[in-house]
């Protein structure tokens, strides 16, 4: 088959491809057969020609989804939650367990964009992933143990009409093919493999993430390509999925700070959603709203540095976000020095810079409206500030009715020092912001420090739920947390660090000997236990958390991951500003949380993962 043709073949397959999601869209799935070409091109499994398509982010071999596409249903729809997941990829791979060489081709399609006229009138026509050309150096290709195959060469599909052997990307990347020529099959040899990945980002962030259907879904294919070469035969899996936020909040008032901390401390979230998954493109990719906010933890609510206004802090399915409430009610205060020996009742609301009520109307501070609470220079509480005491500082506390309030410094003056504050308040000066005293009512609120959400009294080396966590010596998985024997799930032999056995912690439980266990979801890709859940010892001795929690003494840190790490200007892994290869040596000045994984902070503040299969602390 010339080029002419196979690229107009090529553009069949597309078009085939679509109708056929297309038709699964609407509730029918079936195996469709090209249009006759110059001969019968034909979709089918050839037993033994092992396919897989898989997404993977953030710098992990880990694949986002646990279902995935087989030769029985090649297609699999899933939502994707972009606010956790950054440097997406598709991954594409073929392997020959036939038992002998077989002439193939691999295949693998960037989401696509149609504009041809065959589908210019289904409503599906754009993508909202697309091919991330700031990373295009992590494009790859490998052909794994081909001893006595053939030579396969790469080839770059542009726009689906031109086809090169380097990659330009000034140009838009169609999808990536593995073989010896345009046209041409290549042997692979029993046991080889052929790996095709591409770096993909999200289209545009304009979407209108409150109405996730409205946002198009990506269609991700992988063909393989097979004998009888006259028959050009090919089987297929594809990968749909339709990217979503699944915390959206906004900023918000709220009457005080009693309501704030009670009935509307959810207020400040829009819209909650959580994954979803099928076969069908266009339902199984909109993800669930969870209407219930409460599902969320409220993880602080602290005051800023503007009176009346607090940050809150929300986490749900480990994505964390911050909102501004804003007080109708409230109380601010500044610092200020009370004269020697002089009357401490006759002053004690100096420090009142502003005082509202919920309808945001100003108020004289009294004692019907504010509480005082004072502490001494050792934190004793104390009744009333000592005038005779030169030079002595109390923290003098101002709390509203509503709630709220404010810390500042008072001072007793020297001998024979006035002060020119004496003899009333100023609680009409709406600029006083001084916070050097900090907010003793507010700063240490965390409703979810008190409970512990499992009820196991977990001891503080414990991972937290939804964290990862990997076996440093041999172990094995149980059907329950009373190990035995006969209820073995599966073994995990011990390996080396960067093939360690992996696994996300989902619950907890305890033998009836006391002994803590993980309920865990093995995440190994490529593993035949990959997707078991069960539980696994929690022994510090066998299973550890898979993230740094500290800096190394010496402050030196080895990059051991075989495609090295990357740098990054935020903590949450955004702006990359440098590559470092495997052997790399950096050194680090602190650790710093991102929701459930840990980021070393470099000399040069940039931020790398702390991620133990990917760094070893130490010079190595």
């Amino acid at each position: 088959m010339d080029i002419k043709n196979r690229v107009k073949f090529w553009k069949v397959i597309q078009q085939t491809l679509l109708f056929t999601v297309f038709i699964a869209v609407f509730g029918t799935f079936m195996s469709l057969t090209l249009p006759n070409k110059a001969s019968a091109n034909t979709i089918g499994e050839m037993a033994g020609l092992d396919s897989d398509i898989w997404y993977t982010a953030n710098e992990s071999d880990t694949p986002l989804f646990e279902g995935k596409p087989t030769a029985t249903q090649p297609f699999y729809s899933h939502s994707l939650n972009v606010d956790q997941y950054h440097d997406l990829m598709i991954h594409f791979k073929v392997t020959n367990n036939t038992g002998t060489i077989q002439p193939v081709e691999s295949f693998l399609y960037t989401p696509i964009y149609y504009t041809h006229d065959f589908v210019s009138a289904y409503p599906y026509t754009s993508t909202s992933l697309t091919f991330d050309t700031s990373r295009a150096n992590e494009l790859s290709t490998q052909v794994i143990g081909n001893d006595g195959g053939g030579t396969f060469n790469t080839m770059y599909v542009e726009s689906f009409n031109d086809y090169a052997t380097t990659l330009d990307i000034t140009k838009p990347l169609g999808g990536v093919l593995q073989a010896e020529g345009l046209g041409h099959y290549t042997n692979l040899a029993d046991k080889a493999s052929l790996e095709i990945s591409i770096p993909l980002k999200v289209a545009n962030d304009d979407y209108n993430y409150n109405d996730p259907s409205s946002i198009p879904f990506a269609i991700t294919q992988g063909l393989a390509f097979h004998a009888p070469t006259w028959d050009w035969t090919y089987q297929y899996r594809s990968l749909t999925v339709r990217p979503y936020k699944g915390l959206l909040v906004s900023d918000f008032n709220s009457a005080d700070y009693n309501n704030l901390i009670g009935a509307d401390k959810y207020n400040g979230i829009t819209k909650m959603f959580y994954d979803t998954s099928g076969i069908y493109a266009d339902q199984d990719t909109n993800p669930i709203e969870e209407t219930d906010h409460s599902k969320a933890t409220v993880d602080s609510i602290v005051p800023t540095t503007t009176p009346g206004q607090y940050t809150v802090t929300y986490t749900y399915n480990g994505v964390t976000k911050k909102v501004t409430a804003t007080l109708k009610s409230y109380i601010d205060a500044k610092d200020f020095t009370v004269g020697y020996g002089s009357n401490w009742n006759s002053q004690k609301f100096n420090g009142v810079t502003k005082l509202t009520d919920t309808n945001g109307s100003s108020e004289t501070p009294s004692d019907s409206n504010v509480t005082i609470t004072i502490k001494d220079s050792q934190g004793n509480t104390v009744n009333s500030i000592d005038t005779t005491n030169a030079g002595a500082v109390y923290a003098v506390t101002y709390k509203n009715i509503n709630g709220d309030s404010k810390t500042v410094k008072v001072t007793v003056g020297q001998r024979g020092y006035t002060p020119s504050n004496n003899g009333g308040n100023s609680s009409n000066n709406n600029n006083a912001n001084n916070n050097t005293g900090g907010n003793s009512g507010n700063n240490a609120w965390n409703p979810s420090n008190p409970n512990n959400p499992n009820g196991t009294g977990l001891p503080n080396y414990a991972a937290v739920k939804g964290s990862a966590v990997y076996a440093t010596k041999k172990i094995y998985m149980y059907k329950h947390g009373n190990f035995k024997k006969s209820q073995r799930v599966a073994t995990y032999p011990k390996q080396k660090r960067i093939n360690r056995p992996m696994f996300v912690v989902t619950g907890y439980t305890r033998s009836n000997g006391g002994a803590l266990r993980y309920k865990v979801r093995d995440v190994n890709h490529h593993s035949k236990t990959a997707g078991k859940r069960g539980y696994i010892t929690a022994n510090r001795k066998y299973v550890v958390r898979v993230y740094y929690q500290s800096v190394p003494k010496n402050k030196l840190i080895t990059v051991i991951n075989p495609k090295g790490v990357h740098a990054y200007k935020n903590r949450n892994l955004t702006n990359r500003v440098k590559h470092y290869k495997k052997g790399s040596h950096l050194r680090v000045k602190k650790i710093v949380k991102w929701n459930l994984t840990t980021r070393y902070v470099l000399t040069n503040g940039h931020y790398i993962t702390a991620n133990k299969k990917l760094v070893i602390q130490g010079k190595y």
